[in-house]
C-alpha cells in the first residue's frame, strides 16, 4: 500500500511575523462607535485581545484624527 506524499509547503508566517502581529501594545486606545465608551492597554502582552462593547467589536482609536483609525 503506498502512502500519499506529503504536502512539505513552508508556512505563510515565521514565528516573528505571528508574535508581531499578537503584540498587544501598552498606550493603544479602543473605542467603541455606538456609545462612546473608550479602553486603553496598560498592560501589554503577546495574544488575541477582543474587546466588545453595545454588542460589537471596538475599534483602535487613532491619535491623530481623534477618533476610530481608518
Amino acid at each position: 500500500m503506498e502512502s500519499e506524499p506529503i504536502d512539505e509547503q513552508q508556512p505563510d508566517w515565521d514565528l516573528t511575523e505571528w508574535e508581531s502581529a499578537l503584540t498587544i501594545n501598552v498606550g493603544v486606545a479602543y473605542g467603541c462607535k455606538k456609545c462612546g465608551a473608550m479602553a486603553m492597554v496598560s498592560k501589554g502582552g503577546v495574544g488575541v485581545m477582543e474587546l466588545a462593547c453595545c454588542g460589537r467589536p471596538m475599534e483602535p482609536m487613532s491619535a491623530r484624527h481623534g477618533g476610530a483609525a481608518q
